[in-house]
């Protein structure tokens, strides 16, 4: 059958006093929820999967019977003769990707028919198309529903960040809704407060489990971290910030989302934090644990010592583009996503940390930016020679197969 539709300080790092967190007994653990169900993605996208357009005229999308995508009658030249035909109750239609799907065994293609009725083509030639397609052929236009929430330490200043920015970056592709923005500032270092921020967030996690069911679900947390051992600044206590050990953290701060996390068909943790947190081994294990135990599917984290947020910016973009509205895996678009926010690698590497779906394992790993001229091998260039003081006066060298960077007296060599 055919389908038709309408449709503070910039960096985040520090050195604080340290405190134990009071983790109740409860939630010492993670417990499943019994209510597992998820969106199974068979709705249908908003948006032309050739022109990324929509359509104010009734009738103008046609939807495809083997994936979401959907096409407009605008990139498709029907024939008048046959405009009613393929209305029909038993005609369906098939979109060009799933198209060029079916027929890649075939080294000479098949033509492109569209409308099909019991397994035949309906037309008695081709379907013109009268677009030039604009993504690449596994990617599609989701509005598959989006819940972004961002958690920030009390009092630190995210204005203009990434993630506000993402979200009106993503405004414009869910026009019938499903895209959801929560921030939430946090200050869990007493027992009293903590309890606070769990009553809060459970209350805003029943009035968004009763607006819909959330298949994706993208958390950031903005906060400092301890320089010397990577713990995150949890809240004032007697006026002043202090931290706390990462695990019993994270276990606060994301127990009161377990229901959300659990019902989302993908979820995504950002950590917009200084890299002391995946820097330090102690502390590094400690984030891997816990993301592994709230069965996050990806983690970010970055290791720039003086971490800024907002040098992130591309990169997010690039995520909501490639993962959140094209449905690419997040571990073949990262680097692509990289790729597009190359200047981030001047600054910070990106750590990616995936967990298995089916065993819970998870695997980490980090990207970083290379450059001939400024980061050989991946490894940083000093600014100015530490013998002659001379300021950006590098220059390489090959002899026998390895390379050397000079200036005055000093060089640094490498092999390969």
């Amino acid at each position: 059958m055919l389908f038709i539709k309408m449709m503070a300080k910039k960096s985040n790092e520090g050195t604080t006093p340290h405190m134990m967190l009071p983790l109740p007994t409860a939630q010492a653990s993670i417990t499943p929820s019994q209510d597992m169900e998820i969106c199974d993605g068979t709705f249908h996208n908003d948006y032309c999967i050739i022109c990324r357009d929509g359509s104010v005229e009734a009738g103008s999308l046609i939807c495809c019977n083997g994936c979401p995508r959907v096409t407009c009658m605008k990139c498709i030249d029907v024939p008048a003769h046959s405009q009613q035909a393929v209305l029909a109750e038993d005609v369906t239609f098939r979109c060009i990707v799933c198209h060029r799907e079916l027929s890649h065994e075939n080294p000479a293609g098949a033509p492109y028919h569209g409308f099909y009725k019991n397994g035949r083509p309906l037309l008695n030639t081709f379907l013109p198309v009268t677009a030039t397609l604009e993504l690449p052929m596994r990617a599609q236009i989701s509005s598959a529903p989006v819940l972004l929430v961002h958690l920030t330490l009390v009092d630190i200043d995210t204005t203009g960040g990434p993630f506000e920015l993402a979200h009106q970056f993503l405004q414009p592709y869910f026009p019938r809704g499903g895209l959801g923005y929560v921030k939430i500032e946090f200050d869990i270092a007493t027992a009293q407060k903590a309890s606070k921020y769990r009553r809060e967030v459970e209350k805003v996690v029943k009035e968004l489990s009763k607006e819909r069911r959330w298949s994706r679900l993208v958390m950031a947390i903005t906060n400092h971290t301890d320089n010397d051992c990577g713990d995150p600044f949890t809240g004032y206590l007697n006026d002043q910030y202090v931290a706390a050990e990462v695990g019993t953290f994270l276990d606060l701060l994301l127990a009161p989302w377990t229901t959300m996390i659990q019902r989302a068909k993908e979820s995504y943790l950002w950590f917009f934090c200084c890299g002391a947190l995946v820097n330090n081994g102690v502390s590094f294990a400690a984030v891997q644990k816990s993301v592994s135990k709230h069965r996050i599917t990806a983690s970010v984290a970055f290791t720039a010592v003086r971490f800024q947020p907002n040098f992130t910016a591309h990169l997010l973009l690039a995520f909501a583009e490639q993962v959140l509205i094209e449905s690419y895996h997040i571990a073949h678009a990262f680097p692509h996503m990289l790729g597009q926010s190359n200047k981030l690698g001047r600054h910070t590497d990106a750590i990616l940390m995936m967990t298995d779906t089916l065993d819970g394992n998870l695997s980490a790993t980090r990207f970083f930016w290379t450059h001939i001229d400024y980061r050989p091998w991946g490894y940083h260039m000093p600014i100015q020679c530490p013998d002659c003081g001379i300021v950006d006066a590098w220059s390489a060298a090959t002899k026998h197969r390895v390379y050397s960077f000079e200036s005055g007296w000093i060089s640094v060599t490498d092999a390969w």
